[in-house]
């Protein structure tokens, strides 16, 4: 049976660390979708692009090998000696370096049953004063959202977790979780399979008769 996935409807609830000298700049998902489109979705920051609440990536074919690519995920923070002292930490010195991580959870959902749930590392391409910007890795792009899934209606949760250094009188790891920022999708039958059922259907009925 071929089928559509139709009416991506997104919602999200991404909040930046509460401290004012830890925090997020930007996390943005690049898209690949059927018609060529390569949209940027934005779960903060970035606010020339589309945001994740209510984006609508279309109707996908899945069998004709359609499907909604994750390619890639852009991700920028920071983190500053000064400031406000960070919820759970005992000093207002934090820093970002070489050692620090990020990473992504995806996590597919139908209803409240898990499908999967996949953590992709990310990894820093490039630093300016006390930000850090980050890319998936190159293994963990393209990944497939639509892959392998049945009729039905499923959900797609994205977060963050990121670490910083704190200083207490000595060096520790602080870390943080985004919220989670989820999209909805339907995998229906393609209108085409549903009129051939409907053809076939009438064939039967003019047998019986």
């Amino acid at each position: 049976m071929t089928r559509v996935i139709s009416a991506v409807a997104l919602s999200i609830a991404v909040t930046s660390f509460a401290a004012a000298d830890v925090g997020i700049v930007e996390s943005t998902g690049g898209f690949q979708v059927p018609n060529g489109a390569f949209p940027f979705v934005s779960a903060i920051g970035a606010s020339q692009n589309p945001r994740l609440n209510g984006f609508d990536f279309g109707s996908i074919d899945v069998p004709n090998a359609q499907s909604v690519l994750l390619a890639n995920w852009y991700f920028e923070n920071y983190a500053y000696n000064g400031g406000n002292t960070p919820s759970g930490a005992g000093s207002n010195d934090n820093w970002l370096d070489g050692s620090s991580t990020a990473s992504l959870t995806v996590t597919l959902r139908a209803g409240s049953a898990v499908i999967s749930s996949n953590t992709y590392a990310l990894v820093q391409t490039g630093v300016s004063g006390n930000n850090r910007f980050w890319q998936l890795t190159e293994s963990a792009r393209n990944t497939n959202l639509a892959g392998g899934l049945g009729i039905g209606s499923y959900s797609v949760e994205f977060s963050n977790t990121f670490s910083f250094n704190v200083w207490t009188g000595f060096v520790s790891q602080g870390s943080s979780t985004t919220a989670v920022s989820t999209a909805t999708f339907n995998v229906v039958p393609a209108p085409g399979a549903i009129a051939l059922f409907g053809v076939a259907g009438l064939v039967g009925m003019r047998r019986r008769r």
